[in-house]
């Protein structure tokens, strides 16, 4: 994925006035600075959303400028040759996405989002969010990521992903293998049981003798235990009925609480921004009778809304009372079905007939039948059995341990070297190891040291180190990717830190022909710097200046 160009207004605290972001061809080292407050980290945020319709940590209501509304980013990437253009906005809502030239129904947001993701951007959003586009306040360390989130980011910076869509499959097929073997299994057994019974009655059909009214006793009680059947069935579905309004008034007693607690965290950001007694956009006095009037209706209406909560809270309880009665009723009825021993009545009433004909013939013919009916599955479970013990086979070469922990152990040494090459050159006295595994261990001077023991400057440093390697190793698998954020990652560093580390950056965005873009409060020494971009908030509003 290879970004070109960024537009966007109303992005947070920028302006309605379009603001323009170009990605040169040619690799850059570029600084983005200005005071806190100015909109520096809204530029990555912005290229996120952008991109994958989300943000971290925020919602949409708080992305629109809160005096001008009306959110609008357009992005140009080129992933594998082909041109895509995205819009978004909110306030109103906007999603358009056209692909080499051609419009996309975007009607089913999340499918088109996903078709984005994973058959043109080839970057999870994790993986984006981890690798590309990092900042100190939500970066997750690659050192001490959980272990889901570090997955994800392995599989991704190794091209495990097909790997791992090949093991989904097989799973898929494993299991729909398991419940064919169960099935076998079931009526190997079932049928090795009738034959056993068949057997059986066989040599009791030379011993035994039934009267015409133990035949027909039989079969009035079959006929009573039917319909007993048929009533209780008929219950069942009543109840089944009952139930299902019950549950649909339970959905719809929810979604009104939802509603209400909705509106009560409304009043509550409401009430806040009253008793700021300013407002800290317009900086216009909140503390006026007509607010106070307004901020004591707000208080009304969230304890009536409490109230209504509670009151609905009550009914819903009182119709899960009815539903466990409900349920209680159908477990008598299906117990009823369950003890009527119908298949059984019935299996007798064959046998007793078969007897007064005193006609083994029929007896033999359907043990001959099952006797077939069992060769044939036992044939059918070795078959099964031999291709489980394939699948099986294929999910160790497939899974952790099999092919993708050996790529990995020959990416491992370089990853480490790497590491160890950029913490010499910055002078610090740890050695972080990745195993086979991709778990981290952090020495020095021949001890174990944890990650959480580091100060902030050291696991800065550390992280730093890490990030670029894996980044290095992420560029063979996305090989038109030609953006890095950094977003004060130089904080906590001092003075010889930040030099180091401009110099990797820079031979790092030459030989990854990347643009990376470094955020930080404060002015660096721009010698390295191929431009500089001032953020600043002259009335109000944040804009972007570029220096040089």
């Amino acid at each position: 994925m290879k970004l070109k160009k960024i537009s966007w207004k109303n992005f947070k605290s920028y302006s309605n006035a379009m603001t323009e972001l170009v990605f040169g061809n040619d690799p850059s080292l570029n600084l983005i600075v200005g005071t806190n407050g100015t909109g520096k980290s809204s530029i990555a945020d912005c290229i996120i959303y952008a991109l994958y319709g989300k943000i971290d940590g925020t919602n949409n209501s708080d992305i629109p400028n809160r005096i001008n509304k009306n959110f609008y980013v357009k992005i140009e990437v080129e992933c594998n040759g082909h041109e895509i253009i995205i819009e978004r906005g909110l306030s109103p809502n906007l999603f358009s996405v056209v692909i080499d030239g051609k419009v996309v129904d975007t009607a089913g947001k999340n499918n088109v989002q996903t078709m984005l993701e994973e058959n043109y951007y080839k970057i999870p959003y994790s993986v984006f969010k981890n690798t590309l586009v990092l900042s100190v306040n939500d970066f997750k360390s690659l050192v001490d990521l959980n272990p889901s989130d570090k997955r994800n980011i392995i599989d991704k910076i190794f091209g495990f992903t097909e790997y791992n869509l090949m093991l989904k499959l097989i799973k898929e097929d494993i299991k729909a293998l398991d419940n064919s073997i169960m099935t076998n299994e079931g009526s190997l057994k079932t049928a090795t049981i009738n034959v056993e019974k068949y057997e059986q009655q066989l040599i009791e059909l030379k011993n035994n003798e039934v009267s015409q009214d133990e035949i027909d006793e039989l079969t009035k009680k079959i006929n009573e235990v039917k319909t007993l059947k048929a009533t209780n069935e008929e219950n069942i579905k009543k109840l089944d009925d009952v139930k299902k309004t019950l549950d649909k008034q339970t959905i719809e007693k929810n979604m009104d609480i939802r509603d209400i607690k909705r509106k009560i965290e409304d009043n509550k950001k409401k009430i806040k921004l009253i008793d700021l007694k300013k407002c800290p956009t317009c900086g216009s006095s909140l503390d006026t009778d007509e607010f106070h009037k307004e901020r004591e209706r707000l208080i009304n209406e969230n304890e009536s809304c409490e109230k209504n909560i509670s009151e609905l809270t009550d009914v819903i309880n009182n119709i899960s009372n009815k539903i466990r009665a409900v349920n209680s009723k159908k477990n008598i009825f299906v117990e009823s079905i369950n003890k009527s021993g119908l298949t059984d009545l019935v299996s007798d009433l064959k046998y007793k007939v078969s007897l007064k004909k005193n006609n083994s013939q029929p007896l033999l013919n359907l043990k001959e039948s099952l006797d077939l009916q069992i060769g044939q599955l036992k044939k059918e479970k070795e078959i099964l059995t031999k291709r489980k013990m394939v699948y099986d086979c294929v999910m160790q070469i497939l899974g952790d341990g099999g092919i993708k922990e050996y790529i990995a152990s020959k990416y491992i040494p370089t990853i480490n070297q790497i590491i160890s090459e950029m913490m010499d050159f910055m002078g610090i006295n740890y050695n972080v190891m990745f195993d086979k595994t991709f778990k981290a261990t952090i020495t020095s001077n021949g001890y174990n040291v944890t990650y959480n023991s580091l100060s902030t400057g050291e696991k800065k440093r550390i992280d730093f180190a890490t990030v670029i390697s894996f980044i290095k190793l992420l560029k063979l698998q996305l090989g038109d990717m030609n953006l890095l954020f950094l977003d004060e990652m130089l904080a906590s560093i001092d003075i010889n830190g930040v030099s180091d580390m401009m110099v990797i950056l820079k031979d790092l965005s030459v030989e990854l022909n990347m643009n990376i873009y470094l955020i930080h409060h404060a002015q660096v020494e721009n010698v390295v710097f191929d431009n500089i971009i001032q953020t600043s908030k002259p009335d109000g509003f944040s804009k972007i200046t570029i220096l040089n």
